[in-house]
Order: structure tokens, then sequence, then C-alpha cells
């Protein structure tokens, strides 16, 4: 069974296995070549292609992907569709010469001419339109395996060559309309979810569009225009108001303003200044920079963006693999129904009667809207969320966030500003310094807000650097060694705090953040820090309420501040908690059955967020591959939480509804097609019509 369920994946000519190797990619559809690639000319340059069908594609349309086979399946339609109309009105003369006297030589001879015609013309149109679905149907990957265009190529094949043996023993059994008008509605059909699927995937190829073409590079003999792919780490670039940045980097010179929205998904400008890191694909509006690159191609945020959309393109949601599920087993059930039917009829209506009823029985139940009911929508979904900064890992992260039931938010960064302000100091300046020296080494916001607020300080050399989980950190300055962090850990190393017992009461009080600083005997610095809920959290927090989920926030600063959040927003707050306690909670909330996510900054929280059924990691910057996380927010924006939470149900929403009608279509249409109700052609065009419904049902996903 797992040799017949081998995959597969489909281009506009036939089936290509999928191989673990990894091979050259086809120019044209993008799919991996598991064999020898076909070599043409494009533009002047060698490249590969799966077979000749994607050549010709290109060559004709001049588009790639699936741009290009949209368009090659238009072409074809109405090629095809101006030969059926001639072959559908030729049969109608046909038709009607059975009324006038079959005698008259004259006429006899001209209807066997216009049979003959009819034959050329769709001869042409199976040429055409069925020889790649009938490739597609019994290549040697599928010819175990039961398809969707099996049953169009044994339904409009069998039309064609009961027609031709009728055109040859002068019989009167001719079905080339049938047949004909069944590939040209498919063809129409296939143009339909292509197109969709181009729509779908506009965003990435809006992203690529977006990938500057050029670059200046600043040498030692002035400027070099050179093409992007030649930009080593390293470079200066220069970039003047209006232009595209060609690379990631830090601005080394310049200040001015930056349209990043293409990649957070925020309108509002970004002020950027010496220090700042820029993106590839944004836009400066007005300012001149000279910009370092600092990473490869390969690393850059949009490149990464579209890899990731590459990679989550090809993943299937559970409900997507039901679906395949359910069509492998459908197709050997329609045949055996098909079969029955035109036993039966035949029995009791004859020959003609029978094949009608199996040809409609067969059409009627392709089962194209389950094959792109789920992954259209999912697809829209992914790259809507990608359009709003959400970078989601895979389709099944999606589906799944549906069902979450209880959301844990850490407070620092998460709740409160991911900055502080420093509210009171106590040490000297070498203290300062100290301090300064060893969360420069500290990726805590505690430590950013402290060396943001401490601009004339010098930094000290630091030895044995240790990160102490929940508690704070620890290193050795000139022979000594200095312990940085909260009240519990003074107490954990043995030292009183006594010493700053005022200045902590007085900060309790006020809601703010308390650090210690001390060598290993007393404590020799306090510092208080202030904190400020996020002006956004309030609008968030009430929606996740609006769509009845649980929130919580973990925290392991002390209960004074737990009653600030909970008196501002109204939600619970655990205080006090070591990374082990998040874990624990966490766990004990999933036993209970819920489906449950952590939000966090993807650092700190690293051990919660691989925890928790989804982790959602926030403000990643450029840093798109935490492993820790399922989800990633560009931008430190709390409202895309639920936003994001609102899309993944409105995509199960569109998935199960689209599921739904194609099943109670199936069934009305296979009933009325065994009762002889249903000619062939009409069971095309209501398989057409039941996929456009899907497509436009998947489109509102855009509405959420």
């Amino acid at each position: 069974m797992e040799e017949k369920l081998k995959p597969t994946i489909s281009c506009s000519c036939g089936p290509l296995s999928l191989s673990e190797e990894k091979n050259a990619e086809c120019y044209q559809c993008g799919i991996p070549i598991t064999g020898r690639p076909l070599k043409f000319e494009v533009n002047g340059k060698m490249e590969d292609f799966c077979c000749f069908g994607c050549y010709l594609i290109n060559k004709t349309t001049g588009l790639r992907g699936e741009e290009g086979t949209a368009l090659a399946f238009l072409g074809r339609f109405g090629f095809g569709y101006f030969l059926s109309m001639l072959v559908m009105m030729l049969s109608m003369y046909i038709y009607g010469s059975h009324f006038v006297d079959p005698n008259d030589p004259e006429m006899k001879l001209f209807v066997g001419f216009i049979k003959w015609i009819i034959l050329a013309f769709s001869t042409i149109v199976m040429a055409v339109l069925g020889i790649p679905i009938l490739k597609n149907s019994f290549s040697k990957e599928n010819i175990l395996n039961f398809n969707t265009d099996t049953l169009i190529a044994i339904g409009a094949f069998s039309a064609y060559f009961l027609s031709v043996y009728s055109v040859f023993t002068g019989k009167n059994a001719i079905y080339f309309e049938t047949a004909t008008m069944i590939l040209v509605l498919v063809t129409f059909g296939r143009y339909l979810e292509t197109s969709s699927r181009v729509k779908a995937s506009n965003f990435m190829k809006k992203l690529m569009d977006l990938t500057a073409k050029k670059a200046v590079i600043l040498t030692e003999s002035g400027e070099k225009e050179v093409p992007v792919e030649e930009i080593k780490v390293g470079d200066i670039i220069r970039i003047l108001p209006g232009e595209k940045i060609p690379a990631d980097g830090v601005i080394v010179s310049g200040i001015g303003h930056i349209d990043e929205s293409i990649l957070t998904g925020e309108s509002k400008p970004v002020l950027k200044k010496d220090g700042d890191v820029v993106y590839a694909g944004t836009t400066s509006i007005d300012g001149s920079f000279k910009v370092k690159v600092d990473k490869p191609q390969s690393q850059w945020t949009l490149n990464r963006f579209i890899e990731i959309m590459k990679q989550i393109r090809n993943t299937k949601a559970p409900i997507n693999r039901l679906a395949d599920r359910i069509a492998f087993y459908f197709l050997p059930i329609i045949f055996f129904l098909a079969i029955s039917s035109f036993i039966y009829w035949f029995y009791m209506s004859g020959f003609e009667k029978a094949l009608i009823v199996s040809l409609s029985v067969l059409l009627i139940s392709c089962p194209c809207a389950f094959s792109i009911g789920a992954p259209l929508a999912l697809w829209i979904g992914l790259g809507q969320a990608m359009k709003d900064g959400i970078i989601i890992k895979s389709a099944e992260v999606l589906e799944k966030l549906s069902a979450v039931k209880t959301v844990f938010l850490d407070k620092t960064g998460t709740i409160t500003e991911k900055v502080m302000e420093v509210s009171v100091f106590e040490g000297s300046e070498e203290i300062k310094n100290i301090i300064y020296s060893l969360e420069k080494h500290s990726q805590h916001p505690i430590a950013k807000s402290f060396i943001l607020w401490c601009e004339d300080c010098k930094e000290r050399e630091v030895k044995n650097f240790k990160v102490h989980f929940g508690l704070g950190v620890s290193g050795e300055i000139d022979g000594k060694v200095y312990y940085l962090g909260s009240e519990e850990f003074m107490r954990a190393i043995g030292v009183s705090t006594d010493k700053f017992e005022s200045l902590k009461q007085k900060a309790v009080e006020n809601g703010e953040v308390v650090i210690f600083l001390s060598d290993d005997r007393d404590v020799i610095g306090f510092v208080s820090f202030k904190q400020k809920i996020r002006k956004e959290a309030y609008i968030a927090v009430e929606a996740l309420k609006k769509l009845k989920i649980d929130i919580k926030v973990l925290t392991g600063d002390r209960e004074y501040f737990a009653k600030t959040i909970r008196k501002e927003l109204g939600i619970d707050v655990i205080s006090g908690l070591l990374p082990e306690d998040k874990l624990r909670i966490i766990n004990e909330e999933k036993s209970k059955g819920r489906v449950v996510a952590m939000v966090g900054d993807g650092i700190n929280d690293a051990p919660a967020l691989a925890a928790a059924d989804i982790g959602i990691a926030m403000g990643c910057g450029t840093d798109l591959t935490r492993e820790s996380a399922n989800i990633s927010l560009i931008s430190d924006d709390l409202r895309k939480v639920p936003l994001v939470i609102l899309l993944s149900k409105k995509v199960k929403r569109v998935i199960y509804s689209n599921m739904f009608w194609a099943f109670i279509y199936n069934i009305i249409g296979i009933g009325l097609a065994i009762s002889g109700h249903l000619t062939p052609i009409f069971a095309a065009l209501a398989m057409v019509l039941s996929s456009a419904f899907v497509i436009g049902n998947s489109i509102r996903v855009k509405a959420y």
C-alpha cells in the first residue's frame, strides 16, 4: 500500500514522483526534477525543464510558474472551445438528418462527409486537451492509483472511440460533441483552479518583485554599480531617498525614515539612524544611507520570507490529508457505481442509454472540489498572515491554532513595553560601569533598558559570564565575581538586601522592577525600573476574550506588579515563576485536554514556547528561524495574536464549508446521474461550477 500511495506532483503535462534526493528544479513549474532534466535556452541561458510541456508553456506565454500554466490552460480552452462549438453545430445537423429520408443517396453522402469533418475537428481537440489528461491518468506512477484525471479520461475517450467506431462502421452512435465539450469544460475548470492559486500566491510574487536588481557599492576607487547577486558580506552600499534597499545590513552613516510595511505589516515609516538594522526590499523614504552588509544573501530577511513561503506551501494540514484520503477511496466506489449503472441501464434501455448514464456518473463524481477545497483556503490564509507580518511555519500550525482554548502571555516585552525606564539608580560611577558591562552580555529586556539609559558608561572586560535563568547574571571583572539580579538571587547566594530596603519598598509600592548588584559579600548597587502596559495590550486582551479564550500572564516578577495587571486588564496573573514553573503550568493546562498557546519574545521564553502546543514569538525582526516558535510576529504588536487566531478560525470554517458542499454536491449529482436525469455535458458543467464555488468561498479568507 505504501508504494501505491507514493506522493506525486503534477505539472501541466503529467505527474512527477518526489525524490528525497535534492535535484535540479524545473525552471517553469519549480518542482524537483527526479530524472535527467531537459535543457533549453531561455534569455540566452540554458535552463532545466522537467518536460517539454513546461518549456512550451514558457516559450508561448513568457511567464513562469502557475501564472504561465494558467495562461496556457486559458489558451488551450479557447482553442478547444472554438473547435468544440463547430463539432456541436455539425452534430446538430447529423441529429436533424434522422428526420429526412434515410434512403436519399445525396443526403446519405453529405451526412457521411459531415461525420468525417466532425471526426477531424474532434481528434484535434482530443489531442490538444485530452492527451495531457490521459498521460496523467495512466502514467507509470499512476497505473495503480486512481485519480481525478482517470475519471475524465475514461469518460471522454470512451465517448470519442465509440464515435470513431460508429463513423467507420456507418452507425449513428455519434458522441463527439460530448467527448470534446467534456474536455473543454474540464480545461476551463483547471484554468479557474490554477488562476486562483496564482492569486493566492501573489504576495510571494510581490516579495520577489521587491528585490532590487542592482546596488551601488562604495569602493576605494569610488562608486560601482553591480547586480544584487554580486553583493558580499562586508560591502558598503549607498542608498538614496526613494530607493529600495538591496541587502540586509547595518547603517554606518545616515538618518531617515524607511517604509518596512511589506515585512512587518505596519504602515507607519520607521526612523533609522547609525547602528540600526535595515532589510532588503524595504524603501528609503527621505534618508540617504551608507549600509554595511552583515550577512550572506541566503539569510536576508526577504529571502528567508520567500523560502519559508515555499516550505509552508508544500506542507499539508490534517484536514488536507483527510481530503486526499477521501478522494483516494472515493474514486474506486465511483467506478463501481458507474459499472453497475451501465449494467442496469444496458438491460433496461440498451447500450446508448447505459453509456450516457455511466459517463454522467464518472463526470459528476470528479472530486475537484475535494482536492482544492482545503489547500486553497490554507494557502490564502498563510499568504494573508505573512502580508500582516505573521510568519506561520506550516499549514498544520494554522489549523491547530483554530482550536486554541488558553493563551499564556509573558509579561516583560509582551504585556508591558519591552524597554523600561530607569527610575532610581543607587551606586557610584564605577558601580554603573560594572552593571553596564554585565548587561552588555545579556539579552534580557531589563539589560537592554539599562544599556539604553547608560549612554556614558565605560564597558569593562567580563570573564566567566553566566546566565542564571529566572534570577539574574554573574561575571568576573578585574578578578572579582559580581552578581546582578533579583532579590531572590541575592538570597540564593546568601547576601542581604537590607541596605536598600527603603528604596526597595518605595519601588514596590510604585509597581517597579528591582535589581541588585553584589559581590560575594554585600549588596553594592540598586536599580529600579518603571514598567508600562502596552496600549495595544488592552485591545488584544479584549479581542481574545470575545473569542472566548482564557488568558493568563506568566511572570517571574513579584506579586506587586501582578496586582497592577489584574486591575488594568482584568486577567489572571501568576507571578514569582522560574522557567521550570512556567513549563509546569503549561503542561498542567495541556493535561486537561486544552490546546495551549504561549506568547513571548522567543529568547528567554524559549522553553515555554517549545512546551506549548503553539509557540508565538513576538518582535522577531530578522530572526525568523527560532526553533522554539511555531509562529513568529515580525513586530511587537500584541494585537496580531487575536488577529492570527481569528484568521485560523476563518480558514477552518471555509475549509469545512468547502468539504460539506462538495460532499452534498456529489451525493445529489450522483443520484441524478444514476437515475438517468443528467447528461454527460451537464455533469461536466456541474463539476466546473462546484470548483468555482469552492474557489469563491476560499477567497473569503482575505476578508478576515
